[in-house]
């Protein structure tokens, strides 16, 4: 090669060198850059280094990352900056003048402030004394319900105490109305029992005599849940009583059935509270029948829901090879926590495994469980381990003379060489009528590790201890049978308080946590008795915690696993299982695990960690700050928890408002309890009771001192009395009804904006499109205008324009659309933060934010704004819109479109503009992807992130998209982008891959900065050993709490059916889709009923009668369809009168269809009368559809009869617990960033249902025809119940549902989309 040659191809390789150089230079310039002095980031700046860029795709092509100059001629002559400016001075101007901004800002600058000496430990001894005064109350109600009990056992010796009251035979009439506190149905005046099926005639039963102790405890202490005794004979006596028929709305067990689940956990770890190693080998070879097979599934569930997270267990499917649940270096070799998520997760390995059709392996299985049980004593050699389990679950099949001879050989040889210390249960799964003499003699021999018998010798001196064989021909009543697996363990029962973590209670899905102690006669044990807590009054004091000085509160117990963090939801709002997560996954920083270790070991102490976060909340550029995060923690006396409080701040003092006096306030109080205090001029604000003659206040659950009480006692007219004379009293001398301090200064500032407010609506011209103005506080009070009643478990700060104004302070903040429960349809909030006063009324955004004003727009309203600044957008090849700062669209043409069900929420620009999105990717400076990890439920979120410091018009890439031709730029003082593309082609060349099914990632396993792709998640895998990720490239930040949905408040229909409407928007009188665009409660009516056919003239109408343009559409409120003849329009064409002739020919069509019908539902009723009562699935179930017709379907009365027993013709149902597994759940589901995007509407397709008879059970009913889809999720949803001929049938939201249920007597209607 020529010297030439090497020359070139030097200077060739430097110049690439130099190009990557100033490529990543030009990216890192902008994630480490500071506020600097405009506090902006210039695309120009930024532009003219990219022009001297090149980068690698990733097939080694060079690709030009440079944009194309900004040229206002693409779009028609719009300069998108200025306009751009103009709508930054419109929602500033609606920020300050409509919402009343700058006047709240000048009341809290005039108000005098004190400082005061910051008293984290102080606050945290307030905390720990009140958790100690309850926990301190509830053992004492346990031990006064555990003497009760054994002395009626004492009693019981001598004279049989067995008087028993079925639960499951209460009538409807023993039941009070529903209690919040129990979210269910009771019976406070009586208990009740849970009773096996064969239980004896003279078992105790402690039930009635129990009732007075159980109530008397209940009234004097309120906040108690359910008090139960659980017998060593399975009767389960609890108060209050219920009836127990629906104890969760995803699937139905029945009654009867409900003793074998209930508290099952509870009273193991009770009775044996040492901990419990076992292996459980479940067999699914040749020669297991299909209902053998079953019961062997429904024994490893029984088994497995039995643990709690101290024990430690290992499983193994058995054929010819042993298989684990996950190949990795921890399932197959060692014991794991039997925490909830490896609970659920080995439930759902056994219940996929199929049958194989080879010979069982036996000697491999139990050679695979003494290689755990040996790596666990491996592991453990500091701690004693005195015995082990296996549990076996076979037929016991041998598939040669000498097999049992090897089994035992392995069993003497495995357990000889640790001494024997391990026990084998083993469970013969059998058919009735089928000979298994030998079988059941062979699974004996190895329970009772008969060596002798077959000559077999054993290497050790040590003791057999012998195991208990079971033949189980059903899964019904497990308790009884399988449920006493633990005996052969003989371990001692403890007498000691057993504190268990937090769980979903099936009873009434709310969060719960139980505390039991067993019961002994002569020192034997013979029950539990148990009380379960509300998880919402036992971590009140962590829940609302003010978060208004750079401080929080969390809990976690001793163990390490969290109870109670600022990334949780409120246990009042969490409807789904938690995943238990250790402390340090949400404290994710360097040199935690330290601080983490001296909690636990050491009762109290203090610590401090340099730590790095962000300069500022509005600070995006990723610039950080070093500071010092102080941990201050206590042990609560006699529980197992830790309570800590973790302060970032530099200030050792704090301002706050000095005592404002109420007496010089204009305006009267008024509370919004309307319903209870009726003011004189009383109307209706769209569906909320209201007033216009002032706003109203509401105090959230933080206001108050005891937040659980106030939600969970029913308020009444003189308890708003009292709140409202503590308010108003400047004497101090009225008792305070409960309310924190800091409220009465909060209301008090905040009155002063209620005469603002109103000569605004008085007077402002855009009353037909603003809904409602608001101000709310970190101290929970919440004003609003006009004044309204609120749902009681409202909570302002945590909603989203709550949580969006604190990540921008002094910034005008925008939602994505949402659903308003008031009635108003679908609406934006725009809203700003309020800063702490200061004399000169200089703020910045780094100063501390006191409060969060807001107002609800209606969605139309920003449309219209964008079309009347911006005419262009009307044109048929433009496109203008608006998005937010994660990308979710505030306005966009594809919202307003007619389509009957308004727009869906929170659609992403990634859905509407996938040509826009995959070239602006390519921005890096503009716009990142960027990970959270969700470990409730063990999810990793993607989502994005776009710059708000962006100084300049952003467009396509020289070599990028050209079939749309963009410009997309920062709308100043806003979290808001502008946004106008030109399509030039038809046809698309790019588009975003997302999944219609649910929010998983089509492609987990990569993320590009360049692939575009719609928000979604993955899942996160946890290491079951140790506790830690799964994939170090998992390892990322954790997502914060998810902003919470409102709740529409039930209102009394007398109080409201005379109410004549606040305001009224005249729909009839506009004649314009812009005069009607946006307006409150209006419709720009476009479409007939078919939701196809365009009508001739469309009009402006209610919303209700023609909702998302779609005329005779059902509401999302289910608001009854109105009459609408008198806006159809009319019809002018001349004709026959064909009314008779078409009535007649009608009139015998539906006779011959009546005749048709009634054939076939006599026919099919004498045929069919099999009712099933199997739950729904809660797992994917498209591949039922991937395969042919099953080869036979089973008489249901053959072999079993019981739900439990049938539930394994659909796997996934046995377990209790009810959560995601597979990590597909439903769009619409709780959602985390606003992903969701199905809507309240949907359901409303289901409303009316074609004739259908439910009683036709057959093949061919279940197998998809060619208009059906197959299932494609059923995790994680509450399908409503209607009643059809007597059934009880699921109706599923058809974004998250297709097809037809696979079990035959089970119909599940579906939509297709």
């Amino acid at each position: 090669m020529s010297k030439t040659n090497f020359i070139t191809i030097g200077s060739f390789v430097l110049t690439i060198l130099n190009l990557v150089t100033i490529s990543s230079q030009t990216e890192s310039d902008w994630l480490r850059k500071g506020l600097g002095e405009s506090n902006k980031i210039s695309l120009r700046d930024v532009d003219g280094q990219e022009r001297k860029q090149l980068m690698f795709s990733d097939d080694s092509y060079f690709l030009d990352n440079r944009q194309d100059q900004v040229d206002p001629k693409q779009l028609g002559g719009i300069r998108i900056q200025n306009e751009a400016q103009k709508i930054s001075a419109h929602l500033r101007w609606l920020s300050n003048e409509e919402i009343g901004v700058t006047k709240m800002q000048a009341i809290y600058d005039s108000l005098s402030y004190e400082n005061k000496a910051k008293q984290e430990a102080k606050k945290l001894e307030e905390i720990t004394s009140k958790l100690k005064k309850k926990w301190k109350n509830y053992i004492q109600v346990l031990r006064t319900n555990k003497v009760t009990v054994e002395h009626l056992y004492k009693f019981h010796a001598k004279e049989p105490v067995t008087h028993h009251l079925d639960c499951c035979k209460l009538p409807p009439t023993e039941f009070e109305k529903m209690e919040s506190q129990y979210g269910c149905k009771v019976a406070r005046h009586t208990s009740c029992d849970l009773i096996p099926y064969n239980i004896r005639r003279w078992t105790f039963n402690a039930g009635r005599n129990l009732t007075e102790v159980w109530r008397h405890n209940k009234q004097y202490f309120s906040s108690l849940k359910w008090q139960y005794f659980i017998s060593k004979d399975g009767i389960h006596n609890e108060y209050p009583a219920n009836s127990f028929q629906l104890l969760d709305n995803s699937y139905d067990i029945h009654c009867y059935d409900v003793h074998d689940i209930r508290h099952r956990d509870i009273y193991l770890s009770t009775m044996q509270s040492q901990r419990k190693h076992i292996v459980i080998v479940m067999d699914h070879g040749n020669s297991l029948s299909d209902n053998q097979l079953r019961t062997a599934k429904g024994i490893t569930q029984h088994i497995l829901g039995s643990l709690s997270e101290k024990d430690r267990v290992g499983v193994i499917g058995l054929a010819s090879k042993a298989t684990f649940p996950r190949e990795d270096e921890c399932l197959p070799r060692i014991l794991v926590p039997a925490t909830f998520e490896a609970r659920t997760y080995f439930s759902q390995f056994f219940n996929n495994l199929e049958k194989q059709d080879v010979p069982t392996n036996h000697s491999l299985g139990f050679e695979q469980a003494f290689e755990m049980i040996e790596n666990m004593l491996t592991r453990n050699r500091g701690r004693l381990i005195d015995e082990a389990m296996i549990i076996y679950i076979s037929r016991g099949l041998l598939s040669s003379l000498t097999e049992a001879k090897d089994v035992m050989n392995t069993i003497a040889s495995r357990n000889g060489l640790i001494q024997h210390r391990v026990i084998i249960n083993t469970y013969a799964v059998i058919d009735d009528g089928k000979p298994i003499m030998y079988e059941k003699s062979f699974l004996q021999d190895i329970a009772d590790q008969n060596f002798q018998k077959y000559d077999v010798q054993f290497r050790s001196s040590a003791p057999i201890m012998r195991g208990a064989m079971l033949a189980v021909n059903t899964t019904r009543d497990l308790s009884s049978t399988v449920g006493k697996f633990y005996i052969p363990l003989n371990k001692t029962t403890r007498d000691e308080y057993i504190f268990s973590l937090p769980y979903i209670d099936i009873a009434d899905q709310g969060l719960t946590m139980s505390l039991s102690q067993p019961c002994f006669y002569k020192e034997v044990p013979f029950g539990v008795v148990g009380i379960d807590l509300n998880m919402e009054e036992v971590v009140e004091d962590i829940t609302y915690y003010t978060q208004d000085e750079g401080s929080y509160a969390f809990i976690i117990n001793t163990d390490g696993y969290t109870i109670m963090h600022p990334s949780f939801r409120r246990p009042s709002k969490t409807h789904l299982q938690p995943m238990h997560t250790d402390i340090w996954h949400f404290e994710n920083v360097d040199g935690f695990e330290r601080i983490r270790s001296d909690m636990i070991n050491i009762d109290n102490g203090e610590r401090t960690l340099k730590v790095n976060r962000k300069t500022g909340a509005n600070d995006t550029t990723g610039s950080e700050g070093v500071f010092f995060a102080k941990y201050i923690w206590k042990k609560i006396e006699n529980a197992p928890f830790i309570v800590v409080i973790k302060t970032i701040q530099e200030a050792d003092e704090t301002r706050e408002l000095k005592d404002i006096y109420v007496q010089s306030q204009p305006e009267e109080l008024m509370y919004h309890r309307l319903d209870l205090l009726p003011p004189d001029n009383m109307c209706l604000h769209m569906k909320q009771m209201a007033t216009l003659g002032s706003s109203t206040v509401f105090l959230s659950a933080e206001s108050f001192q005891k937040p659980y009480e106030h939600l969970s006692q029913e308020e009444t007219k003189r308890m708003v009395q009292m709140y409202m004379a503590f308010l108003q009293d400047d004497t101090l001398l009225i008792m305070n009804p409960g309310l924190k301090d800091k409220i009465r200064n909060d209301v008090a500032a905040t009155a002063r904006i209620n005469s603002e407010w109103i000569h605004h609506y008085q007077t402002s011209r855009l009353n037909d499109y603003l809904i409602r103005r608001y101000v709310a506080t970190p101290g929970g009070l919440f004003r609003i205008y006009p004044g309204s009643l609120m749902d009681k478990n409202y909570d302002p700060t945590k909603r989203a324009w709550y949580d969006r104004a604190m990540k921008f302070p002094g910034h005008v903040t925008l939602t994505a659309p949402y659903l308003d429960v008031g009635g108003a349809g679908y609406i934006s909030t725009i809203s700003h933060t309020i800063f702490e006063g200061k004399p000169a009324a200089l703020h910045h955004p780094a100063d501390k934010a006191v409060a969060v004003m807001g107002m609800d727009v209606t969605l139309g309203y920003f449309y219209k704004l964008l079309v009347k600044n911006i005419p262009a957008c009307n044109q048929k090849t433009i496109r203008c819109f608006m998005m937010d700062d994660e990308g979710y669209l505030i306005a966009h043409p594809a919202l307003m479109e007619p389509n009957g069900k308004g727009p869906v929420e929170q659609q992403h620009i990634t859905h509407k503009e996938p040509l826009v999105a995959n070239d602006i990717l390519y921005h890096r400076h503009f716009v990142q992807k960027k990970l959270c990890n969700r470990y409730n439920d063990r999810t990793v979120q993607r989502f994005y992130f776009f710059n708000t410091l962006l100084d300049g018009v952003l467009t396509n890439l020289v070599h990028g998209e050209h079939c749309a031709r963009y410009q997309v730029t920062h709308i100043p003082g806003t979290n808001v982008f502008l946004g106008i593309v030109n399509y030039t082609c038809d046809t698309a060349t790019a588009f975003c891959p997302c999944s219609m099914v649910d929010r998983l990632c089509l492609n987990c396993n990569r993320m590009e900065q360049s692939e575009c792709e719609c928000p979604c998640e993955c899942p996160l895998h946890m290491n079951f050993c140790t506790g830690e990720l799964l994939d170090e490239e998992d390892i990322n930040p954790s997502c914060p709490r998810r902003s919470e949905h409102e709740q529409m408040v039930k209102e009394n229909p007398l109080l409201v059916e005379n109410l004549k409407q606040c305001y009224r928007p005249r729909c009839s009188d506009r004649k314009t889709k812009m005069n009607c665009l946006g307006v409150v409660n209006c419709e720009w009516c476009q479409i007939q009923h078919d939701g196809k056919t365009s009508l001739r003239e469309p009009y402006c109408t209610d919303q209700r009668k023609c909702f998302g343009g779609v005329l005779g559409a059902n509401t999302p409120y289910n608001d009854p369809i109105r009459d609408v003849d008198e806006e159809v329009e009319p019809v002018t064409i001349k004709s026959t009168p064909v009314g008779p002739v078409a009535g007649g020919i009608m009139g015998c069509f539906l006779v011959l269809a009546l005749g048709v019908y009634c054939y076939r539902h006599h026919i099919h009723r004498n045929s069919h009368q099999y009712i099933s009562t199997l739950p729904e699935n809660q797992n994917r179930m498209s591949h039922y559809y991937d395969q042919d017709d099953p080869d036979q379907v089973e008489d249901p009365g053959a072999g079993h009869t019981n739900f439990v027993l049938a539930t394994f013709d659909n796997p996934a149902s046995i377990s209790p617990y009810r959560v995601n597994t597979s990590y597909r759940r439903p769009a619409g589901g709780d959602s985390d960033h606003g992903y969701s995007t199905m809507t309240p509407h949907e359901d409303s397709e289901h409303a009316s249902l074609p004739c259908l008879e439910p009683l036709i059970i057959g093949r061919d009913r279940y197998k998809p025809g060619h208009h059906s889809l197959s299932i494609t999720k059923t995790q994680y949803f509450h399908p409503h119940r209607l009643r059809v001929g007597g059934v009880g049938v699921q109706l599923l939201h058809r974004q998250d549902y297709q097809g037809i249920s696979p079990y035959p007597n089970k119909l599940v209607f579906h939509h297709r989309r």
